[in-house]
This record gives C-alpha cells, structure tokens and sequence, in this order.
C-alpha cells in the first residue's frame, strides 16, 4: 500500500502481527508510523502502527452506509451521497465514482474514495461512527 496516498482522516485496515485486525480512522502521520482511533474492534482505542502492518480496507455496502451513501433503488448496485448528490458504484468487477452514468474514476479502497469525493466535492468524508 503506497503510504503517500494517506491523509488524516482516512479510514485503513490494519494487521499488527500481535494484535487483531481491525479498521483504524487516521489521526496522525509521522516519519515510519501512523496513529489512529480504532473504530473496529475496539473503538476508542488509540494504536501507533508501523506502515508495513497497513493494508486497504476495500468498499462494502457498510462502509458506504458509514460513510452517508445510500443505496438507489434502482436495482443496480449505485450508491449515493445525498447531500453532494456524488454517484458511486460498488461490484466485484469494478467500483468507482460515477459521471453521466459512467464509471469514471475506479476506486479500490476507502481510502481512496474519501480523497477522490475530497476532490470532488472540497469535503471530508468521515464514517458516522466517528
């Protein structure tokens, strides 16, 4: 996972070889470390965790409820924000922000898609729990 992507505030998937995996909402950047909050398993915890032990945490349907998507009714997997009105798809073959009904920026961890819909939008995207 290339480190440079990360920003504060950005949602990771964690695997410290001796604790449990679990999902950390980013608070800090320092030279070879990240600091975070965890919000799954423990939330609250506070964790310094060293770069190698980060992994992506990838779209799912809850994380985009967390997030503020809603899912459309159209029968198709699109999801979205309502306050930005920002379409995103999510399947297994591709999953992306949407434009004019078209995949036009894949997306394949959280987050990315936190700082695309920054960039989209001029907002943070933070998950509700937090």
């Amino acid at each position: 996972m290339d480190v440079q992507e990360l920003k504060i505030g950005n949602l990771i998937k964690i695997s410290p070889r001796e604790n449990e995996e679990g999902v950390l909402f980013l608070t800090d950047i320092q030279h070879s470390t990240i600091i975070g909050e965890m919000l799954v398993p423990r939330q609250g915890y506070h964790f310094r965790i060293k770069f190698d032990e980060i992994l992506p945490l990838e779209p799912s349907e809850q994380w985009l409820e967390l997030l503020g998507f809603n899912k459309e009714s159209t029968g198709e997997n699109i999801w979205v924000d309502n306050k930005n009105f920002v379409q995103f798809k999510l399947s297994d073959f591709e999953s992306g922000f949407l434009e004019n009904g078209r995949l036009a920026v894949p997306i394949d961890s959280v987050h990315q898609l936190q700082n695309v819909y920054f960039t989209l939008t001029g907002e943070n995207l933070s998950a509700v729990t937090h």
